[in-house]
């Protein structure tokens, strides 16, 4: 029976078994705040590709098929499936309830008529 090789932590000099996204659990505890951020802002670079998607798919009523992607969760989650890296997505909107954000996002959207 083979031996299954173990990933060591990736910080410097740490030879605990890496369990949690290649980090030991102290370092990912440690690190945990710089993670997070960096998904978040890896999230938000994916939304704005599916935006842009959108945008050149339907460039004339874009604005109307996000806000119809955004009122069906279920298509929303599909299409944010097809153009977003899948653990940044849903680690970034688990954190929001799309029933009562979507509606607040969908009464704030204004479209730049110069963009």
């Amino acid at each position: 029976m083979a031996k299954k090789a173990l990933k060591l932590c990736k910080m410097k000099d740490c030879r605990n078994v890496g369990t949690t996204l290649g980090y030991c659990r102290l370092h990912y505890l440690k690190n945990w705040k710089k993670i997070r951020e960096q998904q978040k802002k890896k999230a938000a670079e994916n939304l704005n590709k599916y935006v842009e998607h959108i945008m050149k798919k339907h460039p004339d009523s874009y604005v109307e098929t996000i806000k119809h992607d955004l009122k069906h969760a279920s298509r929303f989650q599909e299409r944010a499936d097809e153009y977003c890296a899948n653990d940044d997505y849903s680690d970034v909107m688990g954190e929001v309830d799309l029933g009562v954000e979507v509606e607040k996002i969908l009464d704030h959207i204004k479209v730049d008529e110069t963009f």
